[in-house]
């Protein structure tokens, strides 16, 4: 299997903008992290459990993470998450 490209400073995510769903705790929080170290630009948490996601945002910093409430099973609120982090940080994008 290929490995994936990386950028000149060696970090996979450098610039690109994450949504990590059921970011607040588990697997979720762990890749949200590893999203981070990996120098995704911003890494935005979405979950329901809104005071887990808060600090796994805060853990990450407030410059490159972000949480907001979203239940993916209501269509509605996954469109809201998307729309306001692509008018927030102009993209999603990893690849």
């Amino acid at each position: 299997m290929a490995e994936a490209s990386s950028t000149s400073n060696g970090l996979r995510l450098a610039g690109k903008v994450a949504i990590v769903t059921g970011g607040a705790s588990g697997i979720g929080k762990e890749t949200a992290h590893l999203f981070a170290k990996q120098g995704a630009r911003m890494v935005v948490i979405a979950d329901v459990q809104d005071d887990l996601g808060d600090r796994v945002a805060a853990s990450i910093g407030g410059h490159r993470s972000t949480f907001i409430h979203c239940d993916i099973a209501n269509e509605d609120q996954v469109k809201n998450l998307i729309q306001s982090t692509v008018n927030a940080y102009g993209q999603v994008k990893i690849n």
